[in-house]
């Protein structure tokens, strides 16, 4: 995973910790403004997962989680042995390539195949409704081949080894999602006894509330 640490400062003892989705960059929430006494650290490009180590935020009195699409599942896997204080999903699920609870497999492996053909514009359009939507910011893109290689990655692991493993305190659902389908996160976090629709597409960020709502408890 590509670590970013958007604001470090010393003395502070909150940190937001963002797992962020498939193709996504950091730009995506260095756009959202952090109370005093907040890093914040982003985690994106999932080819390569392992755990996040406690020791390594150690003098963090509170980590809170925000998980976005496949970094929901991704959160699960590499998230589970940190003291968090709060746990936000957004958009997405812990089974992010499943029949029930997630995007069907083929889905997914047209949305590559698509990739290959025409680039991420097709995409871009319905997660972040309209190209002109998506966050511009200091981070550089990344190529489409390295997309192609993660969201391989991604779909092969999350379909072999699915498991909810965190405490979820909230999860938000976009009534304009048309990437992961919003009936199958209402069917999976109505199970769990969240879910908390919004008005979105498939980008959360745009209203920075989305974050800041709870930094508060």
């Amino acid at each position: 995973m590509q670590e970013t640490w958007l604001k470090r400062e010393p003395g502070n003892r909150s940190l937001v910790l963002y797992m962020l989705g498939w193709a996504a960059t950091p730009n995506a929430v260095c756009h959202i403004p952090l109370p005093a006494g907040f890093d914040a650290v982003a985690y994106c490009d999932h080819r390569r997962m392992e755990p996040l180590n406690p020791a390594a935020f150690a003098t963090y009195e509170r980590i809170y989680l925000f998980a976005w699409s496949f970094g929901v599942w991704v959160a699960e896997q590499c998230c589970r042995e940190l003291p968090l204080h709060r746990a936000i999903a957004l958009n997405g699920t812990p089974y992010p390539v499943d029949d029930r609870w997630g995007m069907r497999l083929r889905v997914v492996m047209r949305t590559m195949q698509g990739l290959a053909r025409v680039g991420m514009n097709p995409f871009n359009e319905k997660a972040y409704g309209g190209v002109r939507y998506i966050p511009e910011g200091p981070y550089p893109d990344r190529s489409i081949e390295d997309k192609i290689e993660e969201l391989t990655l991604l779909a092969e692991r999350s379909k072999a080894d699915s498991a909810a493993h965190l405490h979820w305190d909230a999860a938000y659902i976009a009534d304009q999602d048309e990437i992961f389908p919003p009936a199958k996160m209402r069917d999976y976090w109505g199970s769990v006894g969240l879910g908390t629709e919004f008005a979105s597409y498939h980008y959360p960020f745009a209203d920075p509330d989305i974050v800041l709502r709870h930094l508060h408890d």
